[in-house]
């Protein structure tokens, strides 16, 4: 059903950029969910260990983040990383940790009651840093941002969560609405933009961007044609269509390569979109370009993309548990184009 294009296939053979590498992070359990904009740090979730998040830095070993729930984000120049930790009433509260692996668990609305447990989870963050994601409210589950000198703003009254946030600052998206009502929205300076209402999509919603937030992918449980998966440039309100079958997630800042998955469960599939336009498994793509995956690994989903489309970052199986890997595709970024990881 994946299968390579014989064209792609060529154009990565004969490709002349240097020689890649597939990495191993080798921290069972893990599931890597964002990248720096170099795709030298990245951070993501732990199943099943002591903690439920970590940190990497190129050069060291993943670090487990102190009573981390969850790890969903990453800043572009990889020194914040956000997701949930619990409070002392044992209920999920969004929280960031620093470039030295310090916690800063948040609260939610004031006022707001949790729901499910949840007080708020982030789900994005910059480098001033800034947050958005979830918050609980008395309308339900909401969109929301955070920054230290503001506190919680809320994006949109309706249920609706911001799913990411542009490297700026001024960009969130994510949707808005009820099942089957729901639709994407990108928020600017925390005002609606743009939304995906006119597109004759069904249920749809954002699920990731560039890291201007300029091109956005989402994905739509039904439309006219079926279910859809789609790239979205606001202001237009014409969605451009992709595979029906992959969910993409992750996009270069040029938008030529996004990451991605195809399947659900144990049947999932990493995929990635290539700079001609080429859809494919992400382990096609490897062997064409001859580097190696180490025996014994299932590569379940592609997560993440470097700023130069040069680095994917994902996870998969091997010897049957979760772990996560970064490849490095061979691509060579200009010098200096992209902000340095912070150490």
């Amino acid at each position: 059903m994946f299968r390579i294009l014989p064209s792609l296939l060529y154009l990565l053979a004969a490709s002349s950029a240097a020689a890649g590498e597939f990495h191993a992070l080798a921290l069972p359990g893990s599931q890597l969910a964002a990248l720096s904009a170099d795709g030298r740090a990245a951070a993501g979730g732990v199943i099943g260990g002591a903690s439920g998040g970590f940190r990497w830095r190129e050069g060291e070993a993943p670090v487990l983040l102190d009573r981390a729930v969850s790890v969903r984000a990453i800043s572009a120049s990889g020194r914040y990383v956000a997701g949930s930790s619990l409070d002392a009433q044992q209920r999920e509260v969004a929280t960031w940790w620093d470039a030295d692996g310090r916690m800063h668990a948040l609260d939610g609305l004031p006022g707001a009651e949790a729901a499910a447990g949840v007080l708020s989870v982030a789900w994005g963050i910059d480098d001033e840093p800034q947050l958005v994601g979830i918050g609980a409210s008395a309308a339900g589950t909401v969109a929301v941002r955070w920054s230290a000198a503001s506190g919680w703003q809320v994006l949109d009254a309706a249920p609706s969560a911001a799913i990411g946030i542009s490297d700026d600052g001024r960009r969130v998206y994510g949707w808005s609405g009820q099942a089957a009502t729901r639709h994407g929205v990108l928020w600017t300076d925390a005002r609606v933009c743009c939304t995906t209402a006119a597109a004759r999509l069904h249920d749809d919603e954002l699920v990731g961007a560039n890291r201007a937030a300029t091109i956005l992918l989402g994905t739509s449980g039904n439309d006219v044609h079926g279910h859809a998966t789609y790239r979205w440039t606001p202001p237009a309100s014409v969605v451009a269509r992709l595979a029906p079958a992959t969910r993409f997630s992750a996009s270069s800042d040029d938008g030529s390569v996004l990451a991605g998955v195809a399947g659900s469960g144990a049947q999932r599939v990493a995929m990635i979109r290539t700079r001609d336009g080429g859809i494919a498994r992400l382990r096609d793509v490897l062997a064409a370009r001859a580097i190696d995956v180490p025996p014994g690994w299932t590569l379940l989903a592609a997560t993440a993309v470097s700023a130069d489309g040069g680095r994917i970052g994902g996870f998969g199986l091997v010897d049957g548990r979760f772990d996560s890997f970064i490849v490095d595709l061979g691509v060579i970024a200009t010098p200096g184009s992209l902000p340095p990881t912070a150490r």
